[in-house]
């Protein structure tokens, strides 16, 4: 697939937005690693949260429903967060800061 390059500034933005949905991308995943998985009541299903990500829930009558629960309204937290300017909890230990757009 040939896609034309209109200019060296245009391929560098688009390398650079690929560079930036990789890294979100990685950074869902991390943070979807930290999720702690709840049984609810009888026939009542799973809940899932992130720690950290304040008001983050999941649900669904299976635990996999619940992850991918989970995992929508991850992204939409993020985007939202994001937007907001208020920074990214960390997801690692490594990580000892709030992570901001830039």
């Amino acid at each position: 697939m040939n896609i034309p390059i209109q200019s060296g500034l245009e391929f560098a933005a688009i390398l650079a937005d690929n560079l930036r949905m990789d890294t979100l991308a990685s950074y869902r995943k991390q943070a979807l690693r930290l999720a702690e998985i709840e049984k609810l009541g009888d026939e009542e299903g799973y809940a899932a949260r992130i720690p950290g990500f304040r008001g983050l829930i999941g649900n669904g009558r299976t635990k996999k429903e619940c992850l991918a629960d989970l995992e929508s309204a991850l992204a939409g937290w993020i985007e939202l967060a994001l937007k907001r300017g208020i920074g990214l909890p960390a997801v690692s230990k490594r990580e000892s800061r709030v992570v901001t757009a830039a």
